[in-house]
Parts: C-alpha cells; structure tokens; sequence
C-alpha cells in the first residue's frame, strides 16, 4: 500500500471516531526539465480534524526524501503543505524508489530508461495501489464521503510525450494528469504510464555543425580540383579529399537517421 493510500486509510479512521464529514485534496505533480532535473511537489490539504495526519506525511516525507521547501497553503476550510523535493537527474530520483513512482513486480515497471547520442528515452511505468480489499471500502460512512476526497498526479514533461494513458493532457501533449481517487473509490489500481525523450540540444546542433563543415570541405576540394590541370597530381589530390568529406557526411547523416529511427528498446529498469 502506497504512502498516499495509508494517508487516506488513516484520514477515513479519524473521520469514522469523529463521526463527522470531512474533506481531504492532495496531487503529486512531477516536472522533469529539459536537462533532466526532477522537481517533485506534493500538495495535501485537509479539514482541521485531519492535522495531525497531515502534520505526520510532512514529517515522513522530510526524514526520507530530498525536500527543498514546506509552503503552508489553504483553500476554504481546508488548510496543509506544499513539500518540494527536488532531484539533479531522472537516475537519481528513480534510485529514491517513492513508492508512488517505484517498480513492483507483477503491476509496473517503474522508471526505465535507454541512452542514446540525440535523446534519452524513458518509460515510466507506475501504479496507484487499492487498499487491500475490504479494508475501508465496505464502511458504508466511507462511501459517503468518497465525493470529498481528491487526489490527482500531473507530470510535466520537457517535450510532448510520445504515448500516455492520461486522463487528461495540455500543453501539446506536455502536461499529462491522472485522478487517482478512483483506486479509493472502487477498489481497483489505477494505471499510469507515459514514454517521452529528452533531446540532446547540443549534440544535435554538434552533429549538424559536423555535417555542414564536411560538406563544405567537399565542396571547396571540388572546387579546388578545377584549378589543375586535369590529369595533374593536385586536382586527383583534391578530388580524393572532396571524396572523403562526401564520404564522411553520408555516413554521418546515415548513423543519424538511424538512431533517430530505431525503435527504442526499454529492456532495463533504472
């Protein structure tokens, strides 16, 4: 069971002694930039009789994971934290193994990755665990309240993803979001998946800049060659030199299309 899903087991006991209708809003929004950093931001709100729950996964999540800043926030009646935590790498939050975002045998994969000269590809593969069943699902005071729970994932990714199964997407594929209340609700996991790249800007412009300068020395040998006389030493110098940038960029250009081209192979967990 996820730390999330024992949130809301320990949110539904306090309900139940209290007798009372409550309220609980969190989301786990994951946000990956373009050089691979990983900035992780969990919101959990709740109803005052839910403090001390709330007070308890603020103070686990600062002893476990890389936290940067705790931002009060509010909305209505509902009051908790912002916890940022935040990762130089995709490698390095995937090793954190957060149980949201890990692998489990037999439901998800977890985060796999696959290194390439232009891009990195990733798969994330995750799942949003029930309770076990019969735990909370049968208390008829339960289900009355499911309306007032809420708690979402959103990823947010450097470039539009290739394939999801968002519930959701914005900003051309980018922004991709999930409601995981429903594993409350009915009892069942939600699945969350997503593959994206993170493009290699400066090997691509180093790779274009490689075959524009071979080119260009193909032409300039060519051009070269014409001032010899024709069967001379120099102009079959030259000519062999324009046959080697030739030579050279298309096999440039034929590596390139095929990396860019190859399917992706996900064949190894991070």
């Amino acid at each position: 069971m996820t730390n999330f899903i024992k949130i809301y087991a320990a949110v539904f006991a306090t309900l139940i002694t209290f007798l009372c209708a409550g309220c609980f809003q969190g989301e786990s929004n994951l946000t990956i930039d373009a050089d691979g950093k990983v900035t992780l931001k969990n919101e959990l709100m709740g109803v005052p009789l839910l403090r001390e729950q709330i007070e308890g996964l603020k103070n686990e999540l600062e002893r476990k994971s890389q936290v940067v800043d705790i931002t009060p926030i509010a909305s209505g009646n509902l009051s908790g934290y912002r916890i940022t935590t935040e990762y130089p790498s995709v490698e390095q939050f995937a090793a954190q193994n957060i149980e949201l975002y890990a692998k489990r045998d037999g439901k998800c994969k977890g985060i796999r990755q696959v290194k390439s000269w232009f891009f990195d590809a990733y798969d994330f593969d995750f799942v949003s665990e029930a309770p076990e069943a019969g735990e909370y699902l049968d208390n008829p005071m339960i289900q009355s309240m499911m309306p007032q729970i809420k708690f979402d994932m959103v990823i947010n990714l450097p470039y539009s993803a290739e394939s999801s199964n968002a519930q959701n997407s914005a900003d051309d594929n980018k922004t991709l979001s999930w409601n995981l209340t429903s594993s409350i609700t009915n009892g069942k996991d939600v699945s969350i998946q997503a593959r994206f790249k993170i493009w290699h800007r400066d090997k691509i412009v180093m790779t274009v800049a490689a075959i524009i300068a071979l080119l260009g020395g193909a032409v300039y040998f060519a051009q070269k060659s014409q001032t010899f006389e024709e069967d001379s030493y120099d102009r079959a110098k030259n000519y062999k030199f324009m046959q080697i940038c030739m030579a050279l960029a298309a096999a440039v250009i034929s590596v390139s299309v095929y990396m860019l081209l190859v399917p992706v192979d996900f064949n190894a967990a991070l």
